[in-house]
């Protein structure tokens, strides 16, 4: 009887079968189109990276000795050549105390303290308590995990037969950031025998970097400086008193270049995706072709502005097989030439290349787009095909249950047919003459 009900039940199935196939082809039809929205996405994200004249405002620093002067420019920079002279390098201020055995310890009176600020302001301070006696050790301690450290570290460096000293290092750099020490009871500059390490001769504003860029003397509290040359980082490395440091600012030609690059790349991506999906799962699909024409009808439309109006003229060209590729010489050429002219043709505001590939593909992916539109139709279609296939189980949960219900009464029946049929044969076989 199941065998039987069994095979009922798979013709009943084949409508259900037929939705759940249908089901698995608009899932894998919104698989594709979230291949889709991905390539558009990276393609807007390139697009933008040459969508605007700030795009273009990439500029490269040289320095003619680096090992004394490193420099970096970002967006901000200007054109220029400059004479830098390194005659100082920052550095952190250090203090020693005198020599003492590990065994020696300090205070132990009523109000003894050590009080260490770093810089001007008397409340960037720690007080170190000496009520009870410390030894170099304990202070260092004390020092360092206090919660209120104002910027300054201490560490022991031990020497011979059971001598050490204690030394205390500002956390930054410059004159800003300058130890002083005081004292409290019977705690004096004598007790430590305290002295800085730095060869600065008692003067702290000699903790300070000192450079001069075209003759004029610049003072600051750090070996990085950001704010004395518009655009401009200088990385001090090491000294060079009286030695000029020639440093030049102009564009950064190779970051352009593959900058555009990336343009052609992300466009063949896209392309390559619009061709793997017409293969695949989206073959008959107008979207592909909506985006294709589109993408062409931009690239066939010249700009307004400027000395370009074409990107062939820059070495950017659709070849035969449809994908797009750079000429590095022509670029480079076209860069040198007239490198405002390059921007504008792909960053002009209204006609330029990558504003309107970039608004294009904005356009396909906002809410409401060409692809949100699609996705939303399958999604409705899957959710349609989800409630059919459930009303479809129950239904077929019922008629199985019939099958079973009838198949049952059946076998019932023909038990009792059967019984009837032995009763019946035995009952003819006692008759008269029956044998």
């Amino acid at each position: 009887m199941q065998s039987i009900v069994s095979q009922l039940m798979a013709l009943e199935r084949r409508p259900l079968d037929a939705l759940a196939r249908r089901q698995d082809q608009y899932e894998a039809q919104l698989s594709a189109y979230g291949q889709l929205k991905s390539a558009l996405s990276g393609f807007q994200d390139a697009m933008e990276d040459l969508g605007s004249t700030d795009a273009f405002k990439v500029y490269g620093a040289t320095s003619s000795d680096e090992s004394a002067l490193e420099v970096t420019a970002n967006s901000s920079a200007s054109l220029g050549t400059y004479n830098v002279r390194v005659e100082r390098l920052a550095s952190n201020h250090k203090m020693a105390s005198a020599e003492f055995l590990d065994t020696t310890t300090f205070g132990g009176t009523a109000g003894d303290a050590l009080v260490v600020q770093v810089g001007q302001d008397a409340a960037n301070a720690i007080t170190v308590d000496l009520s009870s006696a410390k030894s170099l050790e304990d202070i260092r301690d004390l020092i360092n995990e206090d919660a209120g450290n104002p910027g300054v570290t201490a560490t022991i460096i031990n020497g011979n037969d059971g001598n050490q000293k204690l030394i205390l290092t500002a956390d930054e750099t410059g004159s800003a950031s300058a130890i002083s020490l005081s004292y409290g009871g019977s705690i004096d500059a004598s007790t430590f025998g305290m002295q800085t390490l730095n060869d600065i001769g008692g003067d702290t504003a000699l903790l300070d970097s000192e450079i001069s860029v075209d003759g004029y003397t610049i003072t600051r509290s750090t070996n990085t400086l950001t704010d004395v040359i518009q655009g401009v980082t200088l990385d001090l490395q090491a000294a060079r008193p009286g030695v000029d440091i020639q440093i030049t600012v102009d564009r950064d030609i190779a970051a352009v270049q593959e900058s555009v690059e990336g343009f052609a790349d992300a466009y063949n991506d896209l392309r390559s995706t619009i061709r793997s999906l017409r293969e695949g799962q989206l073959e008959a699909d107008s979207t592909l072709l909506s985006i294709e024409r589109g993408l062409l009808g931009i690239l066939n439309d010249p700009t307004s502005t400027g000395t370009f109006s074409h990107l062939t003229e820059i070495g950017v060209s659709i070849q035969k097989d449809g994908t797009m590729s750079v000429n590095g010489s022509r670029l480079e050429n076209a860069l040198n030439t007239d490198y405002s002219a390059v921007a504008e043709l792909f960053a002009d505001a209204d006609t330029g290349y990558a504003v309107r590939l970039g608004s294009l593909a904005g356009m396909w992916l906002e809410d409401g787009g060409l692809i949100e539109s699609r996705t939303d139709g399958l999604d409705s279609r899957i959710e349609d095909l989800e409630d059919r296939q459930s009303a479809m189980d129950r239904r077929l949960a019922q008629v199985e249950a019939r099958y079973l219900k009838q198949f049952s009464n059946l076998d019932s029946l023909m038990s009792q047919l059967q019984g009837t049929s032995s009763f019946l044969t035995s009952q003819l076989a006692a008759l008269p003459g029956a044998g």
